[in-house]
């Protein structure tokens, strides 16, 4: 808490209210429990890789065999961390009055500063560029080959669309892929359903249910691919037929009457090693906290950080459909 003591401490603590502090309007980071990560020896990790493999020929009895030796690329695809921050503050007062009531006061702060970083975390996920600023990690779009990109410049999905992007995803044999998308992407790709005159394709999946116990639940699927939505995914307001001015959220959350159409982007990849992962320090924790105290005041300081970022093996393991709008009006 900024103040020694008052109506924060008091209002996490009242033993008539339940306990937590409570996130009104979160964001939804669907993927965040299925998103594998690599621990990681050193400060980077490095992919070599190769171009096409050229197929074995058949010989005759006692024939030479061709060499045909593996060469990789001349330069490693590397990946390294950035560090994610918050911090927050608790005063000695309130964490000795009120931490025996139902909240403990650093807790509380400390559960909702984990979900700050894991919302800076999912907006570099796609938007992450070391060239523009050096602390960050490189996200998708910085990642994706050129040659995996269908760009709609800001006309409708279609189902065509989908298929010829989920098609250019080819490791794993094209099995176990995932889709990946805002609110808007998943609304375009109802449309492109309903415009065919066909309903949207659904599945069964268990999820956990705030009663404790695990439901079942329908989830948007396209060709058997589940599709998770991310709503930290960069969304744009469309000039002309061209998407232009991105909308930060939570703006891009609540689009009821925007002017202009939309425009987003719908990810497609295979998720684990040598396809696209997380990566994080081997010897560090996922989330390291340290505390200071203030020395000219009874406050306590509680740092918290994420080392973390993102790695692509083959370029074969994501794909993307640019720019899919949805007419405004």
């Amino acid at each position: 808490m900024m103040q020694p003591i008052g109506n924060n401490a008091r209002l996490l603590s009242n033993d008539v209210l339940a306990k937590w502090l409570l996130e009104d309007f979160p964001f939804r980071i669907q993927l965040s429990t299925a998103f594998p990560f690599l621990p990681i020896a050193g400060d980077a990790l490095r992919y070599a890789t190769t171009g096409p493999l050229t197929p074995g020929v058949t010989i005759n009895q006692c024939d030479s065999i061709a060499a045909d030796t593996k060469q990789p690329h001349d330069t490693n695809r590397i990946y390294r961390f950035a560090e994610i921050a918050t911090q927050f503050r608790v005063c000695y007062k309130a964490q000795d009055i009120f931490s025996s009531n139902v909240n403990d006061q650093a807790a509380v702060q400390m559960a909702l500063a984990v979900r700050e970083l894991l919302y800076k975390f999912w907006m570099l996920f796609e938007g992450g560029d070391s060239a523009t600023n050096p602390d960050e990690f490189d996200g998708l779009l910085k990642l994706v080959d050129p040659s995996k990109v269908v760009d709609l410049e800001g006309r409708e999905l279609t189902l065509e669309d989908m298929d010829r992007a989920k098609e250019m995803v080819r490791t794993n044999d094209g099995r176990c892929i995932v889709i990946f998308t805002s609110t808007i992407g998943k609304r375009a790709i109802h449309a492109a359903y309903w415009n065919r005159g066909v309903a949207p394709e659904y599945e069964e999946m268990a999820f956990p249910s705030p009663d404790g116990s695990s439901k079942m639940q329908q989830v948007l699927k396209f060709d058997g691919a589940p599709v998770y939505i991310n709503d930290l995914n960069q969304i744009y307001a469309c000039d002309g037929s061209k998407p232009g001015k991105l909308i930060p959220p939570p703006k891009a959350l609540n689009l009821d009457g925007f002017d202009l159409p939309v425009a987003t982007n719908i990810w497609f990849f295979v998720l684990g090693q040598g396809n696209l992962h997380g990566i994080m320090p081997e010897k560090a924790q996922s989330i390291i906290t340290r505390s200071t105290i203030l020395a000219d005041a009874s406050t306590l300081v509680y740092h918290m950080m994420m080392p973390v970022g993102i790695a692509l093996g083959s370029a074969c393991a994501l794909s993307v459909i640019k720019n899919a709008t949805i007419p405004r009006g």
